[in-house]
């Protein structure tokens, strides 16, 4: 859990560990107004935490933006809702599950949902008992369901951007603290569109960062490993649609979009937890490594964005450390993360373990493929550090979908990292992407380095009820691509017989004989000739 650098010294840091983002959620619904509509370039000059949308303060005619903790389905809350959790052992039993109770029991800025306007409510994460499924501190997970988005200014409807599940094994602490939550500073709002919150809790009885992945005014839950055996798995219903594509931290990953009879989506994930190397580092600000600063030398705007920490000075709104914890998995962040890979050495501070899902954009629509929403185009699943946050993306020139990865090279204990990469993917999907028919699909992965040189790579390939499973392992870092090219044997058909194609029977030979009647003489050419009578 991230918390303020060493000393208080004023520092400079990176945490990429995506896991983060879904400890410590909290729910929220903000209004704003501003001098313009532009997203990215307006400025804010009013924001107003909202509780039920409609209100004078928080109507149709604002911009607004809201996170989403989905709780347990029960009778008052029956679509965007968690419908079940489950836990499948390695025998194959599915194990009790038992429903304990939202936590924290009371999310001080919880807001009524609006199904109208395509708004979920927003409650509380809740905590599950696995009595069957024991980790090292108990048997207590946090489930973390959260959807996130927006709704621009006049517009009715609300669009969700973000779709993220998590589950922690946790154990539970008391004492006093400071939960995480929004703030309503109008000069933490650069833009128009920019998120700002408190997203770190506070001890109050060390007067420390809390290491909590979720916390009251009274309890801290404290993270711990996930057994690594156990299928974890989670069913939602959902009345806002979220995209056909999911990322996830998770090895044998299952996943289901369907539509309810109601029209909602019934969303059905399962896998077991992954070991992800983590990137979480501060250095003093007068001590910055070499390949960092050089970085943000050439990106000064980026080395403004991320979670302040320590007491500013009078009139400042700039804290004296700054932690870069929103980098959001884009094409154009890896030179920025293999920035910070160099200043550790390459090599990982740790390597905890995950299991998370999430929606990811569909990038370019890949020949519009993509667009039914109403069902899962594919599951993207990695346990490397850094990755693009969307499906494959189709290369022409290669005729490839392509993969971009990245970690460090060593893993805390100094071993090499190997890579592991599971690409789930609807068959119509990949037949669109191709204009492969229904015949077999084969495929030949690559892992091509930076460098552009090849690794070797473990793969497997099958196609079983509509899906194409295709796994690559054992590939080392920094930053790979993963190469998958589909290929299709050309159907043999057998031809339609023709006329022309129709052997007719050989001719029979001529043979001729000359046939005599005193001095006169004929000849009779047949195939079996005769003389006529009197000759």
């Amino acid at each position: 859990v991230i918390s303020a650098p060493p000393g208080d010294i004023p520092s400079f840091g990176v945490v990429i560990e995506d896991s983060q983002k879904l400890k410590n959620t909290f729910s929220t619904l903000q209004a704003f107004t501003s001098d313009g509509n532009q997203i990215g370039t307006s400025k804010v000059l009013s924001v107003i935490n909202c509780f039920e949308y409609g209100t004078a303060e928080c109507g149709q005619d604002k911009f607004m933006n809201f996170m989403a903790n989905l709780g347990y389905c029960s009778q008052d809350v029956t679509t965007d809702c968690v419908q079940g959790v489950t836990a499948t052992n390695s025998a194959g039993k599915k194990l009790a599950v038992n429903y304990v109770g939202a936590f924290p029991e009371k999310m001080a800025y919880a807001f009524k949902g609006n199904l109208q306007a395509n708004l979920p409510t927003g409650g509380s994460t809740f905590l599950v008992d696995i009595p069957e499924a024991p980790h090292v501190a108990g048997t207590n997970y946090l489930v973390v369901a959260q959807a996130t988005g927006i709704k621009g200014l006049g517009n009715p409807l609300f669009n969700v951007n973000d779709f993220s599940l998590g589950i922690f094994a946790v154990s539970k602490v008391t004492g006093r603290y400071q939960i995480t939550g929004p703030t309503t500073e109008v000069a933490t709002f650069k833009v128009l569109g920019m998120v700002s919150n408190q997203r770190v809790p506070f001890d109050q009885s060390t007067g420390t960062t809390a290491r909590c992945a979720q916390s009251s005014a009274t309890e801290c839950l404290l993270a711990w490993p996930l057994p690594l055996d156990i299928d974890f798995g989670l069913s939602l219903k959902m009345h806002a649609k979220i995209n056909g594509w999911l990322h996830g931290r998770t090895n044998n990953t299952v996943a289901e979009i369907t539509t309810a009879a109601d029209g909602d989506q019934v969303i059905q994930v399962s896998g077991r937890a992954s070991i992800v190397p983590g990137v979480y580092a501060w250095f003093p600000k007068t001590d910055i490594p070499k390949q960092v600063a050089d970085y943000y030398a050439t990106k000064p705007e980026e080395s403004a964005y991320g979670t302040g920490f320590g007491n500013r000075l009078a009139g400042s709104l700039v804290s004296p450390s700054l932690l870069k914890d929103y980098l959001d998995y884009r094409e154009s962040q890896f030179p920025e993360a293999i920035a910070w890979y160099s200043a550790l050495k390459d090599k990982a501070p740790m390597a905890p373990t995950q299991w998370s899902i999430r929606s990811t954009n569909s990038g370019s629509d890949q020949k519009g493929c993509f667009r039914n929403n109403a069902s899962l185009s594919g599951i993207v699943a990695t346990n490397s550090n850094f990755f693009v946050s969307g499906p494959p993306v189709y290369n022409q020139t290669e005729n490839s979908l392509d993969y971009k990865v990245a970690s460090p090279h060593f893993l805390p204990n100094g071993e090499v990292f190997k890579g592991t990469y599971n690409l789930l993917m609807r068959s119509s999907v990949a037949r669109c992407i191709y204009g492969f028919t229904a015949a077999p699909v084969s495929a030949t992965v690559s892992i091509v380095a930076a460098d552009g040189t090849a690794q070797v790579a473990t793969t497997l390939l099958g196609e079983k009820n509509g899906w194409l499973y295709l796994t690559a392992s054992g590939f080392t870092f920094s930053s790979p691509t993963v190469r998958v090219k589909l290929i299709q044997a050309a159907e043999v058909t057998a031809p339609n017989p023709t006329p022309s194609s129709v052997a007719k029977p050989a001719a029979a030979k001529k043979t001729s004989i000359t046939c005599v009647k005193g001095k006169t003489s004929k000849k009779i050419m047949a195939v079996n000739p005769k003389c006529p009578t009197g000759y």
